[in-house]
Order: C-alpha cells, then sequence, then structure tokens
C-alpha cells in the first residue's frame, strides 16, 4: 500500500479490497480511523447496483447548500453552454380564512436533492411522467433511506416536506447550448417538474400519493437522464456537498475521452456544486467530502490535490469492477466515450449490432418474453427470481421488468441480462417488504 496514502480513503479501500479481501478493508479502516467510510464502501460493495437517474443539467449544476440570505429569489446558475434558472413562483395559501399568494423559496440542503433524484428516476424507470409515492409520508421517506421519520417542527418528515413543497412549486429555465456531435442543444423555457401536486403531513395519514411530471420536463429528462446507483445515494443522502460532488462526477467523468483527462479551476468547481463558500474553505470541503463519495464511487479518478481540478476518463458509478489507472485495470478498458443516457440507444445504431464491456462475442439477446417457470434459457433467470425474491411471485417479478425497465427492447448479452435482472429482484422485494411493513 506503499505511496497509497495520498489517495481518497474510497480509492485505498478498493487497493486493500483487490489485495486481501474485506478483512484487509477493515484493518485499513482501523488504522485511519474512518468507520464511517469503510461502512459506505462495505455496503455498495455488497449490494447490486440499482439505477437511479437525475437530469444532466441539475447534475451539472446544483441546488443551493444552505437557506440563501433571500430565499424568494430566483436561483441562477451559469457555466459555459450550460445555464439555470429556479425561480420560486408564488403559491396560492389560505392565512387567516383569507386566499394570498406567498413565495415558498428557493429548496436548499440535502432533502430536496435526494426528493429530485428519486422522482426523476422513478418517471425514468417506469417510463412515466406520473410518479407514485407511497400510501404516507413515512413509507415514502422510508423507501429513500430514512429509517428515522419524526413529525416534530425540527423532525425529518416536516423538513423534508417544506422542501419538496418549495422544489414543485418553482419555475426552471435550462439552457443547454451543445457543441458536440451528439450533444444536442435545447433549451426549456418556464417548466415546472411537476402539473399537479397537492398533500398534506398528517402523521401516517394521506398525502400526495402521486405526482404527475410536466410534459415538456419529462420528455427532456428521458433525453438527458444520467445514470447513478441508488445504493450510493441512500449512503450520501445526509450531505448536499457530497450529493453533488457525487451526481457531478457520475455525468462527467464517463464522458471524458481524452487520455491526460480534463482540467478545471476550483472556482469553476464551485459554480457546478452551487457552493458559495470562499476558496479556501470551499476547498478544504471538497477534499474532505471527497473522501466519502470515493467509498461509494471508488472508480472515480478525480485529482484534488493541486491548484487545479484534474478530471480523468472513468466508469459509470453503476460499473462494479474496480477499475482505472488510479486502482488497477481489471478486464477490459472502459469505452473511450459513454453514452449520453442509458435510458436509449443512440439514433441510427442497431440495439443488436453494439458490443459493451466484457461481452466479446457473446450473442445479444432480449430478455425472456412470457413465463420464466418453463424453458431452458428461463431456468438462470427463474433460479434468481426464486432465491433473491422470495416470497414475491416470479413471473410477477418480471411482468413489472417488462413494464419499468428502461431499454426492455434492447438486446443484451446473457450475462448482462442476468445482472441488471438481479439488481432490479433485489431492489423490487426490498420495496415491497418496506411497503408492506409500513
Amino acid at each position: 500500500m506503499n505511496g497509497d496514502s495520498n489517495k481518497p480513503i474510497g480509492h485505498q479501500y478498493a487497493l486493500a479490497m483487490l489485495d486481501g479481501g474485506e478483512e484487509q478493508v477493515r484493518s485499513l479502516a482501523r488504522h485511519a480511523g474512518s468507520q464511517v467510510t469503510m461502512d459506505a464502501f462495505l455496503r455498495v460493495q455488497d449490494e447490486e447496483p440499482v439505477p437511479a437517474f437525475l437530469h444532466s443539467a441539475l447534475c451539472a449544476m446544483s441546488l443551493p447548500t444552505k437557506r440563501p440570505k433571500d430565499e424568494t429569489q430566483p436561483i441562477l446558475r451559469e457555466d459555459g453552454k450550460y445555464a439555470l434558472a429556479i425561480n420560486p413562483r408564488p403559491v396560492l395559501q389560505t392565512v387567516d380564512g383569507k386566499p394570498v399568494l406567498r413565495s415558498l423559496g428557493v429548496p436548499y440542503g440535502a432533502y430536496p436533492r435526494v426528493a429530485l433524484i428519486y422522482l426523476l428516476s422513478q418517471a425514468v424507470t417506469k417510463r412515466s411522467r406520473d410518479v407514485y409515492l407511497g400510501r404516507n409520508f413515512t413509507e415514502w421517506m422510508r423507501r429513500l433511506g430514512y429509517q428515522t421519520v419524526s413529525y416534530g417542527p425540527r423532525g425529518t418528515a416536516n423538513r423534508m416536506r417544506e422542501q419538496v413543497d418549495r422544489l414543485l412549486a418553482c419555475e426552471w429555465q435550462i439552457r443547454w447550448d451543445g457543441t458536440e456531435a451528439d450533444d444536442n442543444a435545447f433549451a426549456v423555457r418556464d417548466v415546472k417538474i411537476s402539473n399537479e401536486y397537492a398533500g398534506s403531513l398528517e402523521k401516517n395519514g394521506a398525502f400526495a400519493r402521486e405526482i404527475r411530471m410536466s410534459e415538456v420536463f419529462y420528455s427532456h429528462l428521458i433525453e438527458h437522464a444520467v445514470p447513478l446507483n441508488e445504493v450510493a445515494i441512500r449512503e450520501l443522502k445526509g450531505t448536499p456537498t457530497a450529493l453533488d460532488l457525487y451526481t457531478y462526477l457520475a455525468y462527467r467523468l464517463p464522458r471524458i475521452s481524452s487520455g491526460k483527462g480534463q482540467t478545471i479551476s476550483w472556482d469553476q468547481l464551485a459554480r457546478h456544486l452551487g457552493n458559495e463558500a470562499d476558496s479556501k474553505r470551499f476547498r478544504q470541503t471538497v477534499r474532505e467530502t471527497m473522501q466519502l463519495v470515493s467509498a461509494v464511487y471508488p472508480n472515480a479518478n478525480v485529482d484534488l490535490s493541486g491548484r487545479k481540478v484534474v478530471l480523468n476518463p472513468s466508469p459509470a458509478p453503476l460499473e462494479r469492477k474496480l477499475v482505472g489507472p488510479h486502482l488497477r485495470l481489471l478486464g477490459a478498458a472502459p469505452a473511450e466515450t459513454a453514452p449520453r443516457s442509458s435510458v436509449a440507444a443512440k439514433a441510427g445504431t442497431p440495439s443488436g449490432s453494439r458490443k459493451r464491456e466484457g461481452e466479446g462475442t457473446e450473442p445479444l439477446l432480449e430478455f425472456p418474453s412470457g413465463s420464466l417457470s418453463f424453458g431452458t434459457r428461463e431456468a438462470a433467470f427463474r433460479k434468481i427470481g426464486v432465491d433473491r425474491g422470495h416470497p414475491w411471485s416470479v413471473d410477477k417479478m418480471a411482468d413489472a421488468f417488462r413494464a419499468g425497465f428502461p431499454g426492455i427492447e434492447r438486446k443484451r448479452s446473457e450475462a448482462e441480462w442476468l445482472r441488471v435482472w438481479e439488481a432490479f429482484v433485489v431492489s423490487y422485494v426490498k420495496r415491497r417488504s418496506e411497503s408492506e411493513g409500513a
């Protein structure tokens, strides 16, 4: 491990895992005094990745990390080809029995980030503008990873509700001037994430069970969705800067094709992350935050040690292998360029002709149609459903997978189908179990 002590702790854990497995990771964590990051690393390594999504513009430009001095003013973000405006429009409320228009303010902190990722992930995964939240607010928050849900004045439920109300009351303007051949320019003006939202915070009571996303925002989300790992989001959910750094790197690093990487200034990174701290404090915060981010995204190859930030080509967060020159290259090298989204194939590329990492000449197939209870090929899928999906019906899970998995019509290798099917089954059982237990 000599020479590795200056690497982020997640990179050191990855090298320890490659050298000696979990015991060596634990030994390193005891020496470094990093129990929190070790737990996050091991949980992400133990669980199958669960796809989550965020609009690329929101990966590149973030919400405020803290309450702004004037929270009724629009958020304006601009950096190069990106521009974002989030305008907190007034909403109609009843005060002392009279209707009044009142601005709720802009969303800030970790809660709206986690809620936004959930809402957009559900829309992309289910290919629907209608996002079902759950039977009550407690159930929904538990699905987001908050195991303790409190309803006091400063309770988690109250704070989440306030931020979701702010988030959904805002109007958004997004401008993206594409410069690459496959990077389409677009502008979305005066768009609300949701057209319909209403609810209450009654303990274990009814609230807005379903949110209907605006059609314009939804259509651009489908085109510009960036894949994330839901397991990692759960580990970062309490720290807005960690969520911002993770989503920015997840968007940016897989799209870098230059072997030398790309260099940006610390001021540019601050604009991306929406952090208004002074430069010295911002650098210290990001370097400290990278320790946790590297634990859930060890493949992220970024150098934060110098006067500039160096971004290097890296696999997307859903890649389970520990790869890259900052770790060790295992198996085939990652593709030189990454797709703009895992939701849809590039136009003009036949779905059956693409070759993915590690597939070699393995034939590309469709997901099995019909019942998984019969058939030779279906046996492997059936075994995963029985072993990992008990007590739920394998065929019902398969129907849900066909209805909700993005790119279900695309052909893939058998190994890839089995991998994504197993990840779906694990997620399905978890969600159903939480729903039944709420």
